[in-house]
């Protein structure tokens, strides 16, 4: 009895520290947004602590599977046997809260992330033999470390910049759903090895339901976990693997139907979807050659100088625990494990699949296990050497002080953060906008064609049933990247813009530190990739300023874009052509005032202007004007 009252003890002051990590940032919303509808809002906040704002990019695929819709054209001109390639494992939870209780849910998630996260880390330190307080103060400090880290990596280190972003915060869907999944599965294997007892029924069926949610959403967390899983059962149970496998050989099975039952349908997706969105979508295929250079590449980066440092100073951190503190190995044991699986697997990826996509996610997985694996060193003789001395925590106020202090100034952190973005024109433009189109009722917007530039709106529209973009983010449906251009083509048009005006929408843009065309990306996205490992069609005709430039860049810059000189011809060709079919006219146009195309745009006399931001202008059909 008193155990269940300890642990409901426990539950509920996790509540109260999640609450006070999670209330201010949506308080704020509503206080410096008042009129703001919903789901825009949601739109809006649902992201990181204002480190990251693209969450909104993901939420057509909760929409999506909430209505059970895999064939997401948004075109009612267009129809298609493909199905959109959803990766449910990290949105199911989020359709599911959707299609129950509406937008809301995306907000009521953010706080059960915090809540879940919170208690599995104050678990793991609860099992690696801290107190409660500290355990809870020591949760916290690792939910707050990567917002802190990006606030004060003043040198843009890289390697603190990766652990910032890929650790953990409220991004969907990674590593906000991705990420909770990966600690659960160290907590697990955590948690058997210390225990003895990893072949319960609960332990395999969990770690299968990890595996199965994790492939089905970020692969290359899926491929650490499994290696790592792998590692620690070569190792563990070497002298009687024969014999433990015999023993539990009906729990084993039972896990792996339960793993192929989850993981079958998304690969169907993976090989009913349309050719051109895996292209959009960065999925290249890859020969011998392409493997030859990509591990050459990546061993180059695995041995520089700082990497071998601190292989050599993590090697005799394991060999000081052994001879000083082996009692409590047994603590990092895991995260050794995780370490070494998150440098393997880039191999056993590159090696063993013939196509690939978006590298520097490995990457980032090293940094995130190397990082945990330090923190874990570090926290676990710090405990050994305290409780030697005799300094002991239990009973002291100190550590709840402590948490209570660091939460303070974390909402503080968020409110001048916010106070600095308040205001933003740009979204009180799409607030009036939308607000206008939800009460004329003489639009429906689940019928009407729109046509907007802005993605935040895009989404918005998704979200009110509408099914008829005029254009769309090319990772939001299915259609032919054909049809996107068409659509484009359409669009320059309709707004009486010309062959110049396209050719310079089209063509490679030096932007900062990399070639990029944002606006142009949004709708063929890592289709134009380019960098030393892979152009489109693996073309080098290019400008020679270009193409020396794309020469040097890492094959694991993903997010480089830069067109082919013959590709940008065709285009240009389709321009002059009549060859595409016409579009009907769109019902609601939304564009950016501050956008360079937009100088040069012609709306006919057959629209209205019903509203005239100093950001975005609405115009209207004038089937709809009063």
């Amino acid at each position: 009895m008193n155990f269940f009252l300890e642990k409901k003890n426990e539950y509920k002051y996790t509540l109260c520290v999640a609450f006070l990590l999670f209330f201010l940032k949506w308080s704020l919303s509503y206080f410096f947004y008042v009129d703001e509808n919903l789901s825009l809002r949601v739109i809006h906040d649902s992201s990181s602590t204002f480190t990251t704002f693209d969450s909104y990019n993901y939420f057509h695929y909760i929409k999506s599977l909430a209505d059970f819709n895999f064939k997401s054209l948004y075109d009612s001109d267009l129809q298609s046997d493909y199905y959109l390639l959803i990766p449910y494992g990290s949105v199911i939870f989020h359709s599911i809260f959707y299609k129950l209780i509406g937008n809301t849910s995306f907000i009521l998630l953010e706080f059960l992330a915090i809540f879940i996260f919170l208690t599995i880390f104050y678990s793991i330190f609860k099992l690696i033999d801290f107190s409660k307080n500290i355990a809870m103060l020591l949760a916290v400090i690792f939910y707050v470390l990567p917002d802190f880290l990006y606030f004060v990596n003043n040198f843009g280190i890289v390697e603190i910049g990766s652990f910032s972003g890929n650790f953990y915060n409220l991004r969907f869907p990674r590593p906000f759903i991705s990420n909770l999944l990966f600690f659960t599965f160290i907590y697990i294997l955590l948690k058997s090895h210390i225990k003895r007892n990893l072949f319960t029924n609960q332990n395999l069926l969990s770690l299968s339901f990890i595996f199965a949610m994790s492939f089905s959403s970020f692969f290359f967390l899926f491929l650490t976990e499994a290696i790592t899983f792998i590692l620690y059962l070569s190792i563990s149970y070497r002298d009687r693997f024969y014999k433990t496998i015999t023993l539990n050989f009906k729990k084993i099975i039972y896990s792996i139907i339960l793993f192929l039952l989850i993981t079958l349908p998304f690969l169907f997706l993976i090989n009913y979807t349309n050719p051109d969105y895996t292209e959009r979508m960065g999925i290249i295929e890859v020969g011998l050659g392409d493997k030859i250079f990509l591990i050459k590449h990546y061993l180059y980066k695995l041995f520089r100088l700082k990497l071998v440092i601190i292989y050599i100073i993590l090697f005799f951190s394991y060999l000081f625990m052994k001879k000083f503190n082996n009692e409590k190995i047994k603590f990092t044991y895991i995260f050794y494990l995780l370490f070494i699986s998150s440098i393997i697997a880039p191999f056993i990826f590159i090696l063993f699949s013939n196509k690939i996509a978006f590298l520097y996610h490995l990457n980032n997985t090293v940094v995130v296990c190397l990082v945990l694996l330090i923190l874990m060193l570090l926290l676990t003789n710090i405990n050994f050497f305290l409780t030697k001395m005799s300094l002991t925590f239990q009973k002291s106020y100190l550590p709840f002080i402590a948490t209570i202090f660091i939460i303070f100034i974390y909402n503080i952190n968020i409110y001048s953060i916010y106070i600095k973005n308040t205001y933003n024109q740009l979204r009180i433009d799409r607030n009036e906008i939308t607000n206008y189109l939800l009460k004329d009722i003489a639009l429906d917007i689940s019928k009407s064609k729109i046509l907007t530039f802005d993605r935040k709106l895009m989404t918005w529209a998704l979200f009110n049933n509408n099914r008829d973009l005029y254009i769309i983010d090319g990772t939001f449906s299915i259609k032919n990247s054909s049809s996107i251009e068409n659509d484009l083509i359409n669009l320059f048009k309709l707004f009486k813009l010309s062959e110049d005006d396209f050719l310079k929408f089209i063509s490679n843009k030096k932007i900062g530190y990399r070639y990029n065309n944002p606006v142009l990306k949004n709708f063929f996205w890592q289709k134009y990739t380019a960098n030393s490992f892979y152009t489109f069609k693996r073309s080098k005709d290019f400008e020679k300023e270009t193409l020396n430039f794309i020469t040097k860049s890492s094959p694991f810059y993903s997010h480089q874009f830069a067109i082919p000189k013959f590709e940008i011809d065709r285009m240009i060709d389709k321009f002059r052509s009549n060859s595409f079919i016409k579009k009907d006219k769109p019902d609601i146009i939304v564009l950016n005032k501050n956008s360079a195309i937009f100088k040069k745009m012609i709306v006919d006399d057959s629209y209205c202007k019903k509203f005239d931001g100093k950001e975005l202008v609405l115009y209207i059909s004038y089937l709809y004007c009063d």
